[in-house]
This record gives C-alpha cells, sequence and structure tokens, in this order.
C-alpha cells in the first residue's frame, strides 16, 4: 500500500482509475471517505492523504498522479477555517468564539450576540488572524468588491445571493471547498447556526464575480 496526496480538482473515482483500481478497492483501503450513514463519498480537499495500491492493480498508476504533490498548500485562511468546524451557537448564552468572530468587524454593545448574523464575520476573522486584510464587515453585501475576482479556486472567499428573500439578510458567505454541476461546497460560518461544510446551489452566487482573493 502507498499514498497519494490529493491535487486540486481530484475525486476517487479519478484517482482510483489512476492507480489502476476500483473504486470499491479504493473504498477498501480508505473507508473512513465513505460516510457510514449516508453511503456518499465525503468531499476531497488538496492536500488530503490517502491510501492507494503501489502498482498491484491492473494498470500501472499514472508516474504523474504518483509523484510527490507539488501543489502548494491550502491557503493560510482555510487552514484556520478547517480548525473552527464544530463551532456553534449554544442553547443558553453566547458562545465566546463566535463572539470573537463578530468583535473582529468592529461589532459590540448591544449588538454583540449570537443573534447577529455572523457568516460573514467568521470569514473576517480567519482572512485576520492569516495575516491579510479582510473586509472589516459583517455585512456579506460589503464584501461583493473586496479583494480580486478569481475562478472558483479552494478557499476563495465564495459569496451568495440571499437564500430566502428577507430584508434583513445581504446573503451568506464562506470559503469554496467544493464543487459539482449544481452547488458549491462551502466552509463557512452561520450555517445552521454553526461552522459546517455544506452545499448551496449555484444559482444563488452573485451574478458578478462571486469568488474572490484577498490578494
Amino acid at each position: 500500500m502507498a499514498q497519494y496526496t490529493v491535487q486540486p480538482g481530484d475525486n476517487p473515482s479519478e484517482i482510483a482509475n489512476s492507480f489502476g483500481m476500483t473504486l470499491d478497492r479504493f473504498h477498501e483501503l480508505n473507508p473512513d471517505l465513505v460516510d457510514y450513514g449516508t453511503g456518499n463519498w465525503k468531499v476531497l480537499f488538496p492536500g488530503q492523504v490517502v491510501n492507494v495500491d503501489g502498482g498491484g492493480g491492473d494498470t500501472a498508476p499514472d508516474p504523474a498522479a504518483s509523484a510527490p504533490s507539488t501543489a502548494a498548500a491550502p491557503p493560510p485562511w482555510m487552514q484556520i477555517a478547517i480548525m473552527e468546524l464544530g463551532v456553534q451557537e449554544w442553547a443558553s448564552g453566547d458562545n465566546p468564539r463566535i463572539l470573537e468572530y463578530l468583535q473582529s468587524c468592529g461589532i459590540g454593545g448591544s449588538l454583540l450576540h449570537e443573534q447577529t448574523a455572523w457568516c460573514a464575520a467568521f470569514v473576517n476573522w480567519c482572512v485576520l488572524r492569516s495575516g491579510f486584510q479582510p473586509q472589516h464587515s459583517a455585512r456579506v453585501a460589503d464584501w461583493w468588491g473586496w479583494g480580486r475576482p478569481v475562478e472558483p479556486t479552494y478557499g476563495a472567499i465564495c459569496i451568495l445571493q440571499p437564500l430566502v428573500v428577507d430584508q434583513a439578510s445581504s446573503g451568506h458567505i464562506g470559503f469554496l471547498h467544493a464543487e459539482d454541476d449544481a452547488n458549491v461546497w462551502l466552509l463557512s460560518g452561520n450555517s445552521h447556526n454553526q461552522v459546517r461544510i455544506a452545499a448551496y446551489p449555484k444559482a444563488k452566487l452573485i451574478a458578478n464575480a462571486p469568488f474572490r482573493w484577498p490578494y
């Protein structure tokens, strides 16, 4: 058995094929990559290490695929965001970590509580902690022109229109983790009241440059 470092754009089928493996064999070597409850494959991310056959399949592995990874490390803000997975609102009182997100945008006083939308504050906190200058706003619409536009890229800040027509909402924002034909998978805050990875419809991407980069 050998190991392979996931590259941008990889998926389980492509990796298995590159090493002359069936998808079932790839699953056998990486049982934790399939969700036990649903039977669905989990989203792979660049830099993740997976197990592969060491050339014992019917087809010799692609030398380019088995070579050591030359991909850049995940963006520093994405590494910080991943460490926050699972942070959630408390049933009673305010989670101090979420208050930190809001305070990074200068929010205090009567607005400093979990009922204030905090998805943009989470992005702001992660970007700031990584050493870059964020928008310093907890309002999603203020991020539309921030940074520079980029193609869909792992770790890009992704901006969505409001999922529900609500005058109090200016949309949702998070970090791009993956995408499929219909959805973007975002690592974001205030997603069902927590930091998590979830799918959002591409139809809700803002029309003009929905993917942003700090520099």
